[in-house]
C-alpha cells in the first residue's frame, strides 16, 4: 500500500513546481518610447519608424539615413543586403534602402539597378510596389527629350520647333542622374521591367503606353503594336485605353511588311476595329465617325494586294487553276478595291487566251507559245505542247462572273497605309 502511494506522489509534485514556474514574476521590458526625431528606441537601439526588425547593424544604417548621410548609409546596407545569413525581412529592407540612399544621392542608373536586384530577389516583397513607382518615375525623366519631340508634332506647323543637327551627335552623358549611353533605350528597358515585375500594379498601364508610344514615334510599329494591343485588351478600365486602342489599330495596319507576309496583323488590326466599334464610342465619334472606317478600308486594301500577288504567283509558276481561284477571290471579296479588282479581271481574260492557244494544234500556235516562252519570258499554263494532246483533256477554265454595272471605288488612288 505504500509503494502504491508512493507512486503518485511524484507527479503530483512535479506538475505543483511546473504550475509554480509558469506564475512566477519575470522582468518586463521597458515600454517603447518616441524620441523627439521620431526614432522608436527599445531596449536602448534605435530604428526607424514603421519597423520591427532588431539588427544592430540595420539600426545603424537607418540612423545614418535619417542623418543623411546616404553614401555611408549606402555601403551599410550594401553590406547588409549581400550577407546570406541575414534574415529575408532584414535583406529586403536593407536592399530598398541601400537603392534610396543611391536615388538620393542622384545616381539614377545605379539606383534603378538595385530597385532591380531587390524585385527579383523578393518579387512579391514589402517594397514591390514602391520599388516599382521609382523605377517609373526614373525613366519617365528619361523619356522627356522624347516626349518633348512628339509634343512638337502635335504643334502647327509653323510653331514647331526644328531639331538642331547638334542633338544627334551626343554620343555620351556626363550628367550622374541619366545613364552614359543611349538613355532611351535605357529608360525603355526600365519600362518593360516595371511592367513584367507588376502587371496588375497601378503603374503598369502607364509603362505600357509610354513604351508603345515611343516606338510608334520612331515608327517601329512592329515593336509598338504589342504594348498597345496589351494595353487595351487587358486593362479594360484604364483612360489610357481608347487612346491605346487607336494607336494600335494604325501600328498594326503599319506593320504588315507587305503582300509578301501572312496576313495575321491585318486580321488583328479588323478585330480590334470591329471590337473598338461595339465597345468604344469614343473612337466610333472620332473624326465624324469615319476614323474606324478607314482603317477598316486599308485593312481590305492590304487584303487585296496580297491576294492579288498570291494569283500572280501562281500564275507566273504555270497554275492556271489556282491563279484563277484567287483572281475570282479578289473580284468577290474586294469588288471595290482599285486597282486590284480591275486588275484581277483583266488577268482573267488573259489566262482564258493563254489555255486556247495552249489548245491550238496548230504551226502558227505553237510559234507564239514559243515567242513568249523563251523570248518573252512568259509562264503557260503547265500541260503538254504535244499534238497528241487533244483538246478534250485539257479542263476549262470557269467563265468570268457577270458584274452589274462599274464598282464603286472605295479607296481613293492617294489612299495608301503610311
Amino acid at each position: 500500500m505504500r509503494h502504491g502511494r508512493t507512486g503518485y506522489r511524484w507527479p503530483i509534485v512535479g506538475l505543483v513546481l511546473i504550475l509554480a514556474g509558469c506564475t512566477s514574476t519575470r522582468a518586463k521590458r521597458p515600454p517603447a518610447d518616441s524620441s523627439k526625431n521620431g526614432i522608436v528606441q527599445a531596449s536602448g537601439k534605435e530604428i526607424m519608424p514603421g519597423s520591427l526588425l532588431q539588427h544592430d547593424g540595420l539600426v545603424a544604417a537607418e540612423a545614418a539615413y535619417r542623418r543623411e548621410e546616404f553614401s555611408k548609409a549606402g555601403e551599410m546596407f550594401a553590406e547588409i543586403a549581400d550577407d546570406t545569413k541575414n534574415r529575408p525581412e532584414v535583406a529586403e529592407r536593407a536592399r530598398f534602402y541601400q537603392a534610396e540612399c543611391l536615388r538620393r544621392e542622384g545616381y539614377h542608373p545605379k539606383a534603378v539597378d538595385t530597385y532591380h536586384k531587390l524585385l527579383q530577389d523578393f518579387p512579391a516583397g514589402l517594397y514591390r510596389e514602391q520599388a516599382v513607382g521609382q523605377m517609373y518615375t526614373i525613366a519617365s525623366d528619361w523619356l522627356k527629350p522624347a516626349g518633348i519631340e512628339i509634343a512638337n508634332l502635335d504643334k502647327p506647323a509653323k510653331e514647331r520647333q526644328e531639331k538642331s543637327w547638334t542633338d544627334s551627335i551626343i554620343l555620351a552623358n556626363f550628367d550622374r542622374n541619366m545613364p552614359t549611353f543611349d538613355s532611351e533605350g535605357r529608360a525603355l528597358k526600365t519600362l518593360d521591367r516595371v511592367f513584367q515585375s507588376d502587371p496588375n500594379g497601378p503603374y503598369a498601364d502607364k509603362a505600357l503606353f509610354m513604351l508603345g508610344r515611343v516606338h510608334f514615334h520612331r515608327e517601329n510599329f512592329k515593336e509598338a503594336a504589342p504594348y498597345f494591343q496589351t494595353l487595351a485588351e487587358t486593362y479594360e478600365r484604364s483612360p489610357l485605353r481608347d487612346e491605346a486602342l487607336m494607336m494600335a489599330i494604325i501600328a498594326k495596319n503599319n506593320s504588315a511588311g507587305g503582300p509578301q507576309y501572312d496576313g495575321k496583323d491585318q486580321a488583328e488590326a479588323m478585330r480590334m476595329i470591329n471590337s473598338a466599334k461595339a465597345s468604344s464610342p469614343a473612337l466610333n465619334q472620332k473624326q465624324g465617325g469615319k476614323f474606324l472606317d478607314e482603317q477598316a478600308i486599308m485593312v481590305r486594301y492590304q487584303q487585296a494586294e496580297k491576294d492579288f500577288e498570291t494569283a500572280e504567283f501562281y500564275r507566273r509558276t504555270g497554275h492556271p487553276g489556282s491563279a484563277w481561284f484567287y483572281y475570282e477571290l479578289v473580284l468577290r471579296r474586294y469588288p471595290g478595291i482599285k486597282p486590284f479588282a480591275e486588275q484581277a479581271a483583266a488577268r482573267q481574260k488573259e489566262l482564258n487566251a493563254e489555255l486556247n492557244e495552249v489548245k491550238n494544234p496548230t504551226t502558227m500556235g505553237s510559234t507564239r507559245r514559243f515567242w513568249k516562252h523563251y523570248v518573252l519570258g512568259h509562264e503557260l499554263p503547265s500541260v503538254k505542247n504535244t499534238p497528241e494532246v487533244s483538246s478534250t483533256e485539257l479542263k476549262d477554265l470557269p467563265a468570268p462572273r457577270l458584274t452589274e454595272g462599274p464598282a464603286k471605288e472605295l479607296v481613293p488612288a492617294e489612299v495608301r497605309p503610311r
